[in-house]
């Protein structure tokens, strides 16, 4: 009976043995597995971190960039408001001095040596010249000045002064007005004024 005893007691302790081995392997699984679990969910957290991360990177870098567009857009949008307002300036005194000049002595005498050098390029006959209204009073003067039979007629387009003369053979015209001289120097100048803005 001892002996009885002695087996069941041997083959509880077996027992109790076998289970905490097994309870072991299995908690040593659990633990396994609950890392595996920590380590994926972390590797998952990291990956959408960094995802988000360069998403905001990418959004901070589009609206820097487009204030910076917004800016530069602005920036020259000033710079040719100012450039604009010079210009506009200085066309606007050169015309006040021209109209001071066209007013003073000096325009009779300007007319007529501009005259007298576009007969001796062209030598033009049969010709029409063109003036302003206000320079009717000077008609007889710039007629003999020219030296060769010539109409004059009023040009409305010419209002600053000068003259057109317009051969009626060949089509020729010649442009001496102050208004193309003016228009002429704005183009130069604005090709040339070191003013243009990129």
């Amino acid at each position: 009976m001892q002996n009885m005893e002695q087996v069941f007691l041997y083959m509880k302790d077996e027992i109790e043995r076998e289970a905490g081995s097994e309870e072991k392997k299995i908690l040593d699984e659990v633990q396994r597995l609950e890392e595996e679990a920590y380590e994926s969910m972390k590797e998952e957290a990291q990956k959408d971190a960094d995802l988000q991360l360069k998403q905001v990177v990418a959004e901070l870098a589009s609206h820097a960039s487009t204030e910076i567009s917004e800016s530069h857009i602005e920036r020259t949008k000033k710079l040719i408001e100012k450039r604009d307002g010079y210009v506009k300036n200085i066309f606007e005194e050169a015309l006040k001095q021209l109209n001071d000049f066209v007013a003073s002595d000096e325009y009779k005498d300007f007319m007529i040596q501009k005259i007298k050098k576009v007969v001796q390029e062209y030598q033009l006959p049969n010709s029409i010249m063109y003036i302003r209204k206000e320079d009717e009073k000077m008609k007889a003067d710039l007629v003999k000045a020219y030296g060769i039979d010539i109409d004059v007629a009023i040009d409305e387009k010419i209002h600053i002064g000068g003259f057109v003369v317009e051969n009626k053979e060949s089509s020729m015209v010649i442009d001496e007005t102050l208004d193309l001289a003016l228009t002429s120097q704005r183009e130069w100048f604005n090709k040339n004024s070191g003013l243009i803005i990129k």
